[in-house]
């Protein structure tokens, strides 16, 4: 279809915003003495790693729920599963998840259909070198906050198409916000499985698709059906291999509908910024700026060099965003 621009300007501090560089990820919250006094009052134990557990696991095991684990800085080779509802695993700054010789993901947050884990809290860890940096599985009420995950690859190459950095699977209600994803295998943050009215907010995705450069299928953010409701709002998304944000249903699958795509900053990424095929519908795409993707440098079908790709027939709603289109 024919090409045009998308001229309805953002605000002026979002464009702006657009044209500055990355930015250093900052660093951590630690939990403050007075939150831990709070918990003492409130009867809540704080279990500090490696004070108190040699692992963080053998922490996650100990603790009830209300609990507060603190893991102190240091590097811990360990994978990690909580199926323990309302913990909170806090990192200090410099404490890092290395996943250098094992398989799975670095943290897994793990509940069952029967039995969602709910309000588990996961801030401010270094996650790499696993397959999956962090997922989260069958929760509701999850928050994943100020982590840097990056370098999970797959280590079979056929099952190159798992290597995300952060992954919702089947969850709701849930946060991922604040997250700096880079050089993932395939996805930085992908949402899939029935999740629904999860947020993802102003995290920072680049570069990732680092094992998917034969095909440029690579992705920033990707939401997958049957995924409904959920947004995607004020996050930077850079330079990934292959699309920026990336909203597809596979053949034969239930709708994709009520995702909220709003005032992200998307650019240089080798294919579309946003892309919608599969075609799903009811879906809003308002205000990004997603200027200067499709930089492959040769046409991909059959998201074409465009900034903003939906796959006919066109049944969302775009507003106010900027870049390049094929409707």
């Amino acid at each position: 279809g024919p090409k045009h621009v998308a001229t309805a300007l953002l605000p002026l501090a979002l464009i702006a915003a657009c044209a500055d560089g990355p930015r250093m990820p900052s660093a951590p919250a630690e939990p403050s003495a007075a939150l831990i006094a709070a918990a003492a009052d409130e009867g809540t134990g704080v279990l500090h790693v490696p004070r108190d557990f040699s692992t963080i696991q053998a922490a996650v095991d100990a603790a009830s729920p209300g609990d507060i684990i603190l893991v102190a800085a240091g590097t811990y080779t360990e994978k990690v599963v909580i199926t323990t509802s309302d913990l909170r695993l806090r990192a200090r700054e410099g404490a890092v998840l290395d996943g250098a010789g094992l398989t799975g993901a670095g943290i897994h947050v793990r509940g069952t259909t029967a039995q969602p884990v709910a309000g588990v809290e996961v801030q401010g860890f270094e996650v790499k070198n696993f397959e999956q940096g962090i997922v989260v599985e069958q929760a509701a009420g999850a928050r994943i906050r100020r982590n840097e995950v990056h370098h999970n690859v797959a280590r079979n190459p056929q099952m190159a198409f798992i290597a995300h950095g952060i992954e919702l699977r089947a969850t709701r209600d849930s946060e991922i916000s604040q997250n700096f994803v880079h050089h993932n295998g395939t996805a930085g943050i992908q949402v899939r499985l029935g999740s629904t009215r999860n947020v993802v907010r102003a995290n920072r995705a680049h570069e990732n698709g680092t094992r998917r450069m034969a095909t440029w299928e690579g992705v920033g953010i990707f939401v997958t059906g049957p995924t409904n409701d959920n947004e995607i709002l004020e996050n930077e998304i850079l330079r990934n291999h292959g699309w920026g944000i990336l909203v597809a249903r596979p053949a034969g699958t239930g709708p994709l509908t009520g995702t909220v795509i709003a005032q992200n900053r998307i650019h240089e990424n080798a294919r579309a910024g946003i892309a919608i095929m599969g075609p799903p519908s009811g879906n809003l795409i308002r205000q990004n700026n997603a200027t200067g993707n499709s930089r492959a440098g040769f046409t991909l079908a059959p998201c074409y060099p465009f900034d903003l790709f939906d796959e006919l027939p066109v049944d969302n709603v775009w507003e106010r965003n900027q870049g390049t289109s094929n409707f």
